[in-house]
């Protein structure tokens, strides 16, 4: 007998295994992850959340309001990154009360969807403090730096 690779039987048997292997680890991988989905969803629905986080029927997940709320730390930085380079060319700082720009700093929010305005208060040991204030969805929401 001569063995010449693989035959019709052996090459249909290792389809068929591959096939229910494949099966298995689409089953473990896919599935689990839409049942987590799933379970993390009805745990968000069953958090009491404010009137202003609601949309429509749902209430808005927290990881929804976490990525809204980075836009207004990465909005912080940008301010404060500017209000460190103003001083170390000028020798002090710049206040502002509440607006949505500012020439000496060229910082400018009307871009920024959920915070289009800012401020920088004075602090009591010298530096400053920067504040955003949220709009539209995030209304009434304030991020300051520290």
């Amino acid at each position: 007998m001569k063995n010449n690779g693989f035959g019709i039987v052996q090459l249909l048997i290792t389809i068929v295994i591959l096939g229910m292997i494949g099966m298995a680890a689409y089953k473990s991988y896919f599935l689990s992850g839409q049942k987590s989905i799933e379970e993390s969803g009805k745990i968000y629905d069953s958090v009491e959340q404010p009137a202003a986080q609601k949309t429509g029927n749902k209430a808005e997940s927290v990881h929804t309001r976490k990525a809204k709320e980075l836009e207004g730390r990465v909005f912080i930085n940008s301010v404060v990154t500017a209000e460190r380079t103003y001083e170390a060319v000028n020798g002090h700082f710049v206040y502002t009360g509440w607006t949505s720009e500012s020439k000496e700093l060229g910082i400018n929010a009307r871009g920024n969807e959920y915070f289009k305005e800012f401020s920088i208060d004075k602090k009591q040991d010298g530096g400053f403090l920067v504040k955003v204030k949220g709009s539209g969805e995030l209304e009434g929401v304030i991020l300051t730096s520290e």
